[in-house]
């Protein structure tokens, strides 16, 4: 959202009265600043020897990486960084050009293909864009692609911060970040595109110094949110901790997309196939001895033999003889004849056997 907000912003400002924008434009500040600081304009300087060779060598960084290079990053930086980094890297990169588009919007300078065609004279919103060195890219290509482009661009006065030099540094810095060993052409890239934009007429130095100077900014500010590097991971899918193992196929780098809902899809099937293996050691091939359902059948059987005599008690009539008092005669032996019975006989209740014979009918 933050690249998109950077993006209307800056085709919004041509709708944007000239009334209402800043009155005056700067023009001599910034050649006058770049003869202070560093001596000489330097931009006149590298842009005064010209032929076919530099012209390619300067239009790649310029007008083919620098539109391209945000894009093929961040598919990098999505395939072989850590979940999370590549929002980071769009939150600093959004902001930054934000930063730079608002600052060109409220302090209005010219670039150096101004002073070469008007000198000091003051400026004006009525003056159009023009492409500058990039005019005999389109002899040689011949077409007219940079000079309609540049001559209907929404932003004219715009040469500091350069968002050229910001986008390549920024870039540069996040790569350094993720791949250390390419360090060496980062600063080589950032070199080349100072280069490129001197050359070809579109920016002083202290515009590329200022536009870096965004960049690192923007850069620190995020730095701290971005995440670990792991050592041993090469993509992104290597830092899922899952056990299920994860192949680097095109679906599954789409479907980690939504990291969060991809997680959850890997400790379903994880767990789904946690359980097929625990099925799969219980259940042996048909030669082994002993299945599943032998197991149920085994405890089916054998763990509840000893409810079965209960349940054939419990169903059976129960038939309990006792004295009759009128008989006189008792079916049950008398503990006073008992052949092993040594104590006294204990007396006997004169309407137990009533008692007994309620419980039988009752029964």
């Amino acid at each position: 959202m933050v690249v998109f907000t950077w993006l209307i912003t800056f085709y919004a400002v041509q709708f944007i009265p000239n009334t209402i924008k800043p009155q005056h434009i700067f023009v001599n500040i910034l050649p006058t600043l770049e003869r202070i600081i560093y001596g000489a304009n330097l931009s006149e300087i590298i842009s005064q020897h010209t032929n076919s060779v530099l012209d390619i060598f300067a239009w790649l960084p310029y007008g083919i990486i620098h539109f391209a290079f945000p894009f093929i990053f961040s598919l990098a930086l999505f395939i072989f960084g850590p979940p999370g980094a590549l929002a980071v890297f769009g939150q600093a990169f959004g902001y930054m050009n934000l930063a730079g588009v608002l600052t060109q919007l409220v302090f209005p300078t010219s670039p150096p293909w101004y002073e070469l065609s008007y000198g000091s004279a003051p400026a004006d919103y009525s003056v159009h864009g023009q492409p500058g060195g990039l005019a005999r890219i389109d002899e040689i290509l011949g077409l007219n692609l940079y000079g309609t482009t540049f001559g209907n661009s929404p932003l004219v006065f715009g040469a500091f911060p350069s968002l050229h030099s910001g986008c390549a540094t920024i870039e540069m810095l996040f790569l350094s970040w993720l791949c250390p060993k390419a360090r060496f052409y980062c600063v080589f890239h950032v070199m080349w595109m100072w280069f490129a934009t001197m050359y070809l007429t579109h920016h002083y130095l202290i515009d590329l110094v200022g536009g870096s100077i965004y960049a690192t900014i923007a850069f620190f500010c995020f730095r701290h949110y971005l995440p670990v590097i792991r050592p041993g991971c090469l993509t992104r899918l290597d830092y899922i901790d899952s056990k299920v193992p994860v192949k680097n196929s095109f679906g599954n780098f789409v479907r980690s997309i939504e990291m969060e809902r991809f997680t959850d899809t890997l400790n379903m099937n994880e767990s789904d196939d946690t359980e097929a293996m625990l099925m799969k050691d219980v259940q042996h091939d048909e030669n082994d001895v002993f299945t599943l359902t032998d197991i149920e059948e085994e405890d089916s059987t054998n763990s509840y033999d000893h409810v079965v005599p209960l349940r054939a008690v419990r169903n059976e009539h129960m038939y309990i003889i006792t004295n009759d008092a009128s008989s006189g005669s008792s079916s049950l032996p008398s503990t006073s004849t008992s052949p092993t019975c040594s104590d006294p006989p204990s007396p006997v209740t004169p309407h137990s056997g009533v008692f007994f014979q309620q419980e039988i009918k009752q029964h």
